[in-house]
């Protein structure tokens, strides 16, 4: 029924606004709550001795990370089986994550920049929407696979900021296992599409989910080593741990659909590793984190874009220039 299906488009929509103004509110008390705990002096005092080799170790992780990130779209394009060049991928993929990581709305910001440069390869924007399904499955397999080993071999700083028991946090860290054990199973046992509703989904072999945990794991190691190498070096808590915060952090950022969950993933970081590490030094070596593996990235990318969009539109000038030659030549005398 027409009315029925109104009906219920509404009660999403405030459904969706309740949700989003209760998220709202509560990230506005953690916010306050753990900047109240910090000194601004001690930010500044972080940032103005952080040595400069520290910071190009950060780059250099971040450089990194950025590779694996390309990984992602090509092994997306091996399942779909189409044929882009590398280093069309790698340009479409590294300026499409540097956008998504900034705005947010990956599905949206990414897949702009994807649709221009796969556009250019030949790509449909189906096929374009496909690679970023698929590229978004692949983080979300990693983050839940790192995060739950973290969790599983470090619990504490989970579980104190909880207020949790720690086997309680280690259970879900091991069912999350089993689940990722069970999809690469169920793989392995049915070749048959699986219906979401109208849509029917080719599930990947084992091989390809293993490569896609694989991948989106070794991700977010590298992006968790990018603030791993800049924070205090006399810290007490080890990465195991601390990676199973920043999972936490990333995913709560991602859900509060705040752009580059600012503001979000640092009261995270700071409400679970405060304990280790004064907050003071923790905004300092975030606000490092911050420049290096968001700003620097994203300045990067717009430099590049701006770039191939000229190349591309003198390209296109030079092409319709010859045509147009090409047309006004008088023809050869006989």
């Amino acid at each position: 029924m027409p009315e029925q299906d109104a009906a219920a488009q509404r009660r999403k929509k405030w459904l969706g606004i309740a949700t989003a103004l209760f998220m709202a509110v509560l990230l506005a008390v953690a916010i306050r709550h753990v900047l109240s705990e910090v000194k601004f002096e001690d930010v500044w005092a972080y940032l103005q001795a952080l040595p400069y080799t520290r910071l190009l170790q950060a780059v250099g992780i971040t450089a990194l990370g950025y590779w694996v990130l390309t990984l992602y779209d090509v092994s997306a394009l091996i399942y779909l089986k189409k044929k882009v060049p590398y280093r069309t991928t790698a340009f479409a993929a590294a300026c499409g994550y540097a956008f998504s990581n900034n705005i947010g709305w990956a599905v949206l910001s990414g897949a702009g920049v994807r649709l221009r440069t796969y556009g250019a390869a030949g790509l449909t924007p189906a096929d374009v929407a496909r690679v970023v399904v698929f590229s978004t499955t692949t983080f979300t397999l990693g983050i839940s696979f790192t995060g739950a080993v973290g969790v599983l071999v470090g619990p504490h700083p989970v579980a104190t900021m909880l207020k949790v028991p720690e086997l309680l946090v280690q259970g879900l860290a091991v069912l999350t296992l089993l689940v990722l054990a069970s999809l690469c199973i169920i793989t392995g046992v049915t070749r048959k599409p699986i219906k979401l509703w109208r849509w029917s989904i080719q599930l990947p072999s084992p091989l390809g989910v293993i490569s896609q945990i694989g991948i989106g794991s070794l991700e977010i190691v590298l992006a968790a080593g990018v603030l791993w190498s800049l924070l205090p070096l006399d810290h007490g808590i080890g990465f195991t741990a601390y990676l199973g915060i920043y999972c936490a952090a990333l995913v709560v950022a991602i859900f509060s659909h705040v752009p580059g969950g600012i503001g979000v993933f640092e009261s995270i970081i700071i409400l679970g590793l405060s304990d280790d590490i004064p907050a003071g030094q923790l905004l300092g070596a975030m606000l490092a984190y911050r420049f290096v593996y968001y700003i620097l990235p994203l300045l990067l990318a717009g430099i590049a874009i701006a770039i191939w969009e000229i190349r591309h539109h003198t390209g296109r000038i030079g092409r319709a220039a010859d045509r147009l030659r090409g047309h006004g030549e008088p023809p050869p005398a006989p």
